[in-house]
């Protein structure tokens, strides 16, 4: 655990939650917001588990107003395997998100985000088969510093059974800080995950933010660290 510590500071060292940007992380809620046509913004970070760390990289593209096509990655390594290389990128996934609504008399805006992933990884890091991974995505303006987002999703891999995911967040903006308290879990036809994090944005400057989350599973064993670094260009 130290030595992954120490690797992600040397990642940081060399390189929801609302804020002048609006990222997809560190929550696993979704904002429903889309970034602006032509902007680019790019959104890493690593999540750390005892024996699991996850470095994920999520790239969004504004294409036109209200549509932007996302690309993401991650990169594990694992602990679990021990029978051959135990680190590589699961499978590739590729996808957009749209906006149905955005409301500023009733505070409320909606999008809907789809990915296909596809199975590039080597067989132990994949799930071997195409998947459909959707959600429904709202949020609720509260008062001006604060709101609570939710989404409802359904992701289906060939030859699996599909799995609904669910979230429900609360986010309050402190100035440069912003904070949330977050509920998000799946469910399937042999399995039930219901789970608690909590995090901190800071706000560097209108186009870059830090991160920092720390999650508990509520009727499972998981327990996890998340720090990232988000930000855009254009």
């Amino acid at each position: 655990m130290k030595n992954k510590l120490l690797f992600l500071l040397l990642i940081f060292q060399s390189s929801i939650i609302y804020s002048q940007i609006i990222s997809d992380r560190p929550s696993q809620t979704d904002s429903p917001l889309v970034i602006g046509e032509n902007y680019i913004q790019i959104e890493t970070g690593i999540l750390i588990e005892e024996i699991k760390s996850d470095i994920n990289t999520l790239i969004r593209i504004g294409i036109f107003d209200g549509f932007e096509l996302r690309i993401n990655t991650n990169y594990i390594i694992s602990e679990e395997i021990s029978f051959q290389k135990n680190s590589s990128f699961n499978d590739f996934q590729i996808g957009s998100k749209f906006r149905i609504l955005e409301n500023d008399e009733n505070n409320t805006n909606i999008g809907f985000l789809t990915y296909i992933s596809i199975p590039t990884a080597s067989e132990a890091f994949s799930f071997n088969e195409y998947g459909f991974l959707n959600k429904l995505l709202f949020s609720h303006n509260l008062t001006s510093d604060s709101e609570i987002g939710y989404n409802i999703g359904y992701d289906k891999f060939i030859n699996y059974d599909g799995q609904f995911t669910y979230s429900l967040i609360y986010g309050k903006t402190l100035g440069s800080f912003s904070t949330f308290f977050e509920l998000f879990g799946n469910s399937s036809s042999n399995s039930s995950n219901l789970n608690f994090d909590s995090g901190l944005t800071y706000l560097i400057d209108d186009d870059s933010q830090f991160d920092i989350t720390i999650g508990k599973g509520l009727n499972n064993d998981l327990f996890f660290v998340n720090l990232g670094f988000s930000f855009r260009i254009y």
